[in-house]
């Protein structure tokens, strides 16, 4: 073989190296975002799990309420002289199955989870990030993971590390669960996504009370 072809095949094996190389990282990188793309989609089966566990507490003691009324309807009426009606004596409660929902929620935060009052709460698109469509960037978040609605929000890492549970109490007394996935804000303010940049104006800013709950070491 001259020397010639024997620097071509050299030159075709460190190529054939560096492609190897190259073929590996990608590969891992791709395992890894799949990998937290299934965290996350078994963290949303979880919650929906828990969810589902909690409707049906609440409407277990709905249901004892009742039974518990109509027992003491039964009793009152046993013991009301004729002609007086027994419930004019006894105060009716209505209990919405999300007020339970909600008040378990809250009670569960406090025990566990870091509380922010007063943060400042905004809500971002994929448009106003600085991104254009067809970019291979747009619509996807720090993390490298892709915007969902309800879902994703953007975080300070040095108030709220990344990958951790938010929840958001707002006005009305609902509580929203979110993923903080993606930064763009300082100090105690989180970043909500929405695919409707008409309803981000409408949000504007507000201060709301946020609880965040940090993610397991080997997710960080």
């Amino acid at each position: 073989m001259s020397q010639k072809s024997e620097k071509y095949a050299r030159e075709m094996g460190r190529r054939l190296d560096r492609l190897e190389t190259t073929m590996t990282d990608v590969l891992g990188e791709t395992a890894g975002i799949w990998e937290l793309r299934r965290n996350a989609a078994n963290r949303a089966r979880r919650e929906a799990r828990r969810a589902d566990r909690w409707r049906c507490t609440a409407w277990l003691a709905i249901t004892a309420l009742v039974l518990s009324l109509c027992l003491t309807l039964k009793v009152k009426a046993d013991a009301a002289p004729v002609g007086e009606s027994p419930i004019e004596s006894i105060p009716i409660v209505a209990v919405a199955p999300e007020d339970f929902e909600n008040e378990k929620i809250e009670a569960a935060l406090l025990e566990c989870a870091n509380e922010i009052e007063d943060c400042a709460v905004t809500w971002y698109t994929s448009d106003t990030c600085n991104k254009q469509p067809g970019d291979s960037a747009y619509g996807i978040t720090y993390s490298g993971l892709p915007v969902v609605e309800h879902l994703t929000c953007a975080v300070d890492p040095d108030v709220i590390p990344l990958y951790s549970d938010v929840f958001v109490r707002y006005a009305d007394g609902t509580v929203e669960q979110l993923w903080a996935t993606d930064t763009g804000v300082t100090g105690n303010a989180i970043d909500i996504y929405t695919p409707d940049y008409d309803y981000a104006i409408q949000c504007g800013r507000q201060s709301l009370t946020v609880w965040w709950v940090a993610p397991p070491e080997d997710t960080r």
